[in-house]
């Protein structure tokens, strides 16, 4: 009997490793939410960055500065990008979640904050 739990307790410990992917995912509509309750937009880019590292992510050094960007409306703008990172807790499958402000050049406020998730495959 001794000799059949050994290879079975090994196969759950395996499965649950493997499975535990899920456990600590994030989905879009948290992360989304997660996201809106920055309430970023008007703030500087400084005090969006602050507010994003006191909500655990790591951002850029710097923001990459004079992109252009094509609203939803079609109209190209100038900006200004900022990204924030963070990333689950998963050694073998981790998820990785950004929040993107984009900041007017002129005025340095966020006028938009964008997100965003990559997952990680297992196999």
């Amino acid at each position: 009997m001794k000799n059949r739990t050994y290879p079975i307790g090994l196969l759950l410990i395996a499965a649950l490793a493997l499975g535990g992917c899920a456990l600590t995912r994030v989905s879009e509509k948290r992360h989304a939410s997660e996201v809106a309750q920055l309430n970023a937009v008007g703030l500087t880019l400084a005090q969006a960055r602050t507010l994003a590292m006191q909500q655990g992510f790591s951002c850029e050094a710097q923001p990459d500065r004079n992109r252009s960007v094509q609203a939803k409306d079609g109209v190209v703008r100038k900006t200004d990008i900022l990204q924030c990172s963070k990333g689950s807790a998963e050694l073998i499958c981790p998820q990785r979640r950004y929040v993107v402000f984009n900041v007017d050049p002129e005025s340095g406020k966020v006028y938009a904050v964008g997100q965003r998730i990559n997952q990680q495959t297992c196999f």
